[in-house]
């Protein structure tokens, strides 16, 4: 997952672990307003019977915190002004109807008073905290959509320049394919008269001409392999490995001195065409890229399948990867925007060992998805 999805997701997370603390706070009993204020009377009420009951020797001041805060937050700030009201009512009443002895009067009122401005503050506040939480709700969906829309618009970016390398590799390849291999199919062809002429009349000239034959058709196969390469816009699964495995063998006859070594064990778990192609654009590049900037002797890539799904590794033992603001070229930032296309983990870091690791994982939700194209494509959800 690219780190814009994972924030959002994280994001999310935390909305609705939110929303589900202000719906529980604020959510009403099952029969309604009605129900909720036959509760919160009642509830007064049997808390002023039990004060009643004991009489000044005990305080229930901290009781009536119950109702006046269920009050707010069921029915609103002037509901929580009325229960707090009651409450020191009620309680005035139950205190005044003890022994005469033992209650001062302007003690009992200055405590009712008293009472009643904690109840109007703790009603002030619940209540600002309410329409604050509320509030930031709001501000919270509204930024949600915002980040859904700017994900959105990214993954049609990369999806745009995704085709667009296609296209620019797709014509690319045609003309290696229709022009440059023609004219050296031209070439070959002259080169093998021009031998064939100087046959017998001056062998030197004629072993001379043959070498050169003998280049051209090297160079045709090696524009052939890349014209194929770069027209491959669909690759049937079945064919997964082998095409890997040809690949390897091209890089072995242009890099002599460079062992690529190829090892694939789990192409079963491809099925879709889409999926395939871009999985050997990544392996591809990450060869290419390590048989020539790397200065490796021996290259591996591997295919195999793990926990996690699908692995493509490619692992040389050369010099390692530059300081990130040393590197210049595109190749791992088009391999990384491949593998956030297929939904799936890219990674490339030096070993301790010495040398370069490149990864791809490709989860097995995305491998067993039998969807993929422009029109209905599972990993940008329009």
């Amino acid at each position: 997952m690219s780190p814009s999805a994972k924030s959002l997701s994280d994001y999310l997370s935390r909305r609705r672990d939110t929303s589900w603390a202000l719906t529980l706070l604020t959510r009403l009993p099952a029969g309604g307003r009605i129900a909720a204020i036959l509760g919160l009377g009642c509830g007064v009420l049997a808390i002023g019977w039990v004060d009643y009951v004991t009489g000044t020797r005990m305080s229930f001041v901290v009781f009536y915190l119950g109702p006046v805060a269920l009050a707010v937050s069921w029915l609103g700030r002037l509901s929580g002004i009325i229960t707090a009201v009651a409450s020191v009512v009620i309680r005035f009443v139950a205190d005044s109807t003890d022994d005469a002895a033992t209650v001062h009067e302007t003690w009992l009122w200055w405590n009712s008073v008293g009472s009643l401005f904690v109840y109007l503050a703790i009603v002030w506040l619940l209540d600002a905290l309410i329409r604050f939480h509320r509030q930031l709700e709001r501000r919270v969906q509204l930024r949600t959509l915002e980040l859904e829309r700017e994900v959105r618009k990214r993954q049609e970016v990369q999806r745009e320049l995704l085709e667009l390398s296609d296209n620019e590799r797709s014509a690319m390849g045609r003309e290696l394919h229709d022009q440059l291999g023609q004219h050296l199919v031209g070439t070959a062809m002259a080169a093998q008269v021009l031998a064939h002429k100087l046959h017998g009349r001056d062998e030197p000239g004629g072993r001379e001409a043959r070498k050169i034959a003998d280049l051209v058709e090297q160079g045709i196969a090696q524009t052939r392999q890349l014209a194929h390469g770069l027209l491959l816009t669909s690759l049937d699964p079945s064919r997964f490995a082998s095409e890997l495995e040809e690949l390897c063998a091209a890089l072995r006859q242009q890099y002599p001195k460079v062992q690529c070594r190829c090892r694939i064990e789990a192409t079963p778990l491809l099925r879709h065409p889409a999926i395939a192609a871009q999985l050997f654009r990544i392996g591809q590049e990450a060869l290419r890229n390590a048989m020539r900037h790397s200065g490796a002797t021996v290259v591996d890539l591997a295919v195999e399948s793990t926990k996690a799904g699908l692995t493509l590794s490619v692992t040389d033992n050369g010099r390692g990867l530059p300081p990130a603001e040393q590197r210049h070229g595109m190749g791992l930032r088009i391999m990384k925007h491949r593998a956030e296309h297929l939904r799936g983990e890219f990674n490339v870091a030096n070993q301790a060992s010495g040398g370069t690791r490149v990864t791809c994982v490709l989860p097995a939700s995305i491998l067993k998805s039998k969807t993929h194209g422009k029109r209905e494509d599972p990993y940008f959800p329009r």
